[in-house]
Order: structure tokens, then sequence, then C-alpha cells
């Protein structure tokens, strides 16, 4: 086979030749411009017509300046000269080119390009008969252009992301460096590492030895290596508690208490944990020094409570004597003596009745608290019922004096303290009104986690800077001859009400009665349900 052969183009003469030359010059994918020695243009090709608008007849024979008088070509120019007088080649960069030919990039990159960006090579050029000429080549580096600018603001970026990385982490070791916790990271595979001078100090090499055997025995995965389990002194918390706590031996033998908590993450097909210890020795401490304050606190209500009681329960022989003897004196000698020792014998008698009354009340009072029964459902409605037969017997509560306004809920409590604190806010209600028209109306309301349970009189009423201090032992409004009372009953019914974790207020005006309102929780509070047992 004959190997094929390329054809041949035969130049016969120089006309050809230059005509070749000619199409090849106009179909260059870049603007080509030749310059004579008298600074005009002998050569104008497609590419300058099409980015210029300017034709090939327009430019032939005039100057650069000419075809664009209003843009500062003087680098250009500069260059131009430099070639033609002394041959010196030049490159005019884009950075070195605002403004150089106001040539206009292709229509497609119109939109995207508002300039085109151009690299201008000046090369000096000889001809057969001597004379020196200028070429300018004009290439399109608009896209190049745009190209290195987006490289460089990514690159630029890039660097600014570097630098926060670096500040972030910088941050991050300091914090982790300065953190009063101590923290570390543990694989999978339970191997811990310390990440801060905390956890190197407390697991190190100076460290507590065991306690990097106490933390893989915490870890969910410390099952695939079972570590040995550690000793029961050494782990403060249950472990069921959901709270970690253990104890970790320092170098200088000093014992530390600390609060361990266990996060996961996962990274490179891999779980990790984040563990952190936190020294909670002076939280053991505060928590000890508030045990031993509780322990006093009860120790001492405990002996003001058994001082109260007995102080009141030793007062009732010699006091009931004195009563005794008072009352003797009076029924023996009445009418006997002079208006004035029949008067002071009064006295002796009613003060020997009051102290009784107080001493009653007191030893009540004190019985709150350490005499009280468990609790259980009581129905209010059998409750006031037996209110109402009480002040019945008694004389004390007229029939309709005393009114149930709808339904009743049940509490949970004791119920003789309960009836006795009831007892109490409606014997204030009658005690309080006008005899005959006296009323006191009991009803309830709710809301999601308690029962409330109004008394309300029309009676005399309360200032409202008296609405909180009624309710302390002693503290009376009234003289003893205008109404009767030791002042410890409302005392004894709001000791009632915390006992049964609740509580109980008063709103009134002066003249237009009171109403107290006794609240009760509907669960009880699991402290009192424990003592209530």
């Amino acid at each position: 086979m004959t190997k094929p052969t390329s054809p041949i183009v035969d130049i016969k003469d120089a006309a050809e030749a230059a005509d070749l030359y000619g199409n090849l010059l106009d179909t260059a994918d870049v603007g080509l411009v030749v310059i004579g020695a008298d600074r005009a243009i002998c050569h104008w090709n497609q590419w300058m017509q099409s980015r210029s608008g300017i034709l090939h007849e327009q430019a032939i024979g005039k100057r650069l300046s000419a075809l664009f008088p209003e843009t500062r070509l003087g680098r250009l120019c500069q260059a131009i000269q430099d070639c033609l007088e002394f041959g010196m080649p030049a490159v005019i960069s884009p950075s070195l080119n605002q403004g150089a030919l106001p040539l206009r990039p292709l229509p497609q990159f119109a939109a995207t390009f508002e300039r085109m960006e151009q690299s201008i090579r000046v090369h000096p050029i000889t001809t057969s008969r001597g004379d020196k000429l200028c070429s300018l080549t004009v290439r399109d580096v608009t896209l190049a252009v745009q190209r290195d600018r987006l490289l460089r603001q990514q690159a630029a970026e890039l660097a600014e992301l570097v630098t926060q990385t670096r500040r972030s982490e910088d941050r991050t070791r300091a914090i982790l460096q300065n953190t009063i916790d101590a923290i570390l990271v543990a694989s999978d595979d339970g191997n811990i590492e310390p990440l801060n001078a905390r956890a190197q100090e407390l697991c190190g090499p100076e460290g507590d030895p065991e306690l990097s055997n106490i933390i893989r025995f915490l870890l969910p995965d410390s099952k695939h290596t079972p570590p040995q389990r550690p000793t029961a002194d050494r782990l403060l918390t249950d472990l069921g508690t959901g709270v970690i706590e253990v104890l970790a031996c320092t170098k200088n033998g000093r014992n530390v208490p600390l609060e361990v908590a266990i996060s996961h993450f996962s990274a490179d097909g891999r779980y990790h944990y984040i563990i952190t210890l936190r020294d909670i020795s002076q939280r053991k401490r505060h928590e000890m020094e508030i045990q031993r304050t509780m322990a006093e606190l009860e120790r001492s209500n405990s002996e003001l409570e058994q001082f109260a009681y007995a102080a009141s329960h030793d007062l009732q022989e010699p006091l009931r004597m004195v009563s005794s003897y008072t009352q003797l004196i009076a029924r023996r000698y009445k009418d006997k003596l002079d208006e004035t020792a029949d008067e002071f014998i009064h006295y002796a008698v009613d003060g020997t009745q009051r102290m009784q009354r107080m001493i009653d009340d007191l030893l009540t009072l004190s019985r709150v608290g350490r005499h009280g029964k468990p609790f259980h459902a009581v129905p209010l409605d059998s409750l006031f019922d037996a209110i109402a037969a009480n002040f019945r017997r008694a004389g004390l509560g007229p029939a309709g004096n005393i009114v149930r306004d709808g339904f009743l809920p049940t509490v949970t409590g004791d119920a003789s303290q309960l009836l006795l604190l009831f007892q109490n806010l409606v014997s204030n209600g009658l005690k309080y009104s006008d005899p005959d028209k006296g009323e006191v109306r009991i009803y309830a309301g709710e809301t999601d986690e308690s029962w409330k349970v109004f008394v309300a009189d029309n009676g005399i009423g309360i200032e409202p800077q008296y609405h909180a201090t009624i309710f302390e032992i002693f503290k009376r409004l009234h003289g003893y001859g205008e109404y009767a009372g030791t002042g410890i009953g409302l005392a004894i019914c709001k000791k009632i009400a915390d006992r049964h974790g609740g509580t109980i207020t008063v709103e009134s005006e002066p003249g237009k009665g009171s109403t107290f309102c006794v609240e009760l929780p509907k669960e009880l509070p699991i402290v009192i349900a424990q003592e209530s047992m």
C-alpha cells in the first residue's frame, strides 16, 4: 500500500504568498496590528475589527490615538516608540493595561465581563527593504484574569479560614488547658488520652494509677476487654443512679472525690468517648456542713419540743393546785370580804384559767410535730359534720351559722390535726362575728396540684398589715377583755398546714369579714410522705 501524501501548496509568486500570509493574519484568534515608522497603522486584522468595531478601512493610515481619542494610551504609545526607535520588545500585562484599548468581549461573555482584559505584546519587525515596523499582538485573557482573581480570592479565603482555624484551635487549647475540669478522650478499644493539664495530673504518670482502670470500667464498651472492678470505697455513688462519683488518690496521698460525665461521638468509623472529671471536694464539704447543720437543727428542734412539752406538762400540776385553791377561796369567802378582796380573787381565778388554756394550747402546738398520726384519706364533708356537731354540743354554733357551699374534696392527711385546724378557723369566724348574725361559710376550689379549702366569715375583719403576723405564736390583735383566746390558735393552724406540705393565708378588710384559705397538695412531697408513714 502506498502511504497517502499531504497536499502540497505551490506558491508560484510573491503575490500569492502575500495573500496567503494576509489571510493567515486575518483569521488568527488574536489581534494583529502593524504600525509603520510614522506611527500610522499598516495592518488591522479581522479580530481587531470584531472586538473594536472599527473596520480595516477606517483604521489603515491612522494612529491609535486618533482611533481611541478618549482612552489613555500613554504606556502603549511609549512601548511603540521604543520599539520603532530602539527595537525594544515589550509586554503589557492586564495589571498594567487599565484602559489601554477599549475592546469588547464576545457577545456570549458580554453579560459576564464588563470589559476585556488584554495582554499586548509589542515586537519590532524589519522588512526585506530594511524598513522598521512595530507589531502589536493583542490576546483576550479575560477568562484567565477572572480565573486568576478567583484563585487569588479563594486563596485569601483559605488563608483566612486557616487563620481562623488556628485561632480556634489556640482558643480551644487554651480553654482545655485552663478549665478546672479534667478532660480525657477514650476510643472503643479502651485507650485513654488526657487532653489537658488537669487530666494529666489526675491520670498521668504522676496521678492515680487505678483511676484509668476505673474509667475503663465505666465505659459502655469496656465489656470487650473487661477491666477489674474497682473497690467499693472508690465508687462513691451507685452506678444505677446515673450520676457517677469516684474517689481518686493523688501522689501526695490526698483523696479527691470526682464526678464523672461520659459522652460519645463517632469519627473514623469508630466510637470515641469524652470523659469529664470534676473535682467536687468543695461540694462534698458543703454537703457535710449542711448535713451537720441539719442534724444540729433537728437536735435543737427536738430539744425545744421536748422542753416545751416538759415545761408545759410539768406546769400543769402546780397550776392546777393554784387554780383549785383560788377557786376554793372564791367560793368560801364570796360576799364575806369587801368588794376589793372579791375583785382580787376574781383576777386570780381568771389569770389561772387563762394560764391553764395557754399551757393546753402550748401542749397542742408541741404535739403537732411529735405526736402526729399517719396520713390517710380524709373526706372533708365528714370532717365538717364532726366540727358542726362539736359546736352544737358546746352551744357555740347556733343552727345555720356554719354553712357548706358546694362539694368538699377528700384530702390526704392526719384527720385529728385537720379537724383541729378547721375547727380553730370556724371558731375564730364565729368569735369575731355578731353573735346573732354571724355566719361561717366553707367552700372548696382546686388547681392542677392542690385543693383549696376556704373558711369565710362576716366578722370584724383584719387590717392588711397583720395578715402575716397573726399566724405567729402569741400574736393577738385585741386585748383579753375584748375577745378570749391565747394567741396560739392560728400558729397551731399554720404548723398543721406546714406538716401537710400546704399553706394557710388570709384575705380580709376591716368591717368586711375574713377568708382563710388552706391549700393542701393532691400528691404529698416525698419527704412529707415518708415522715407521715
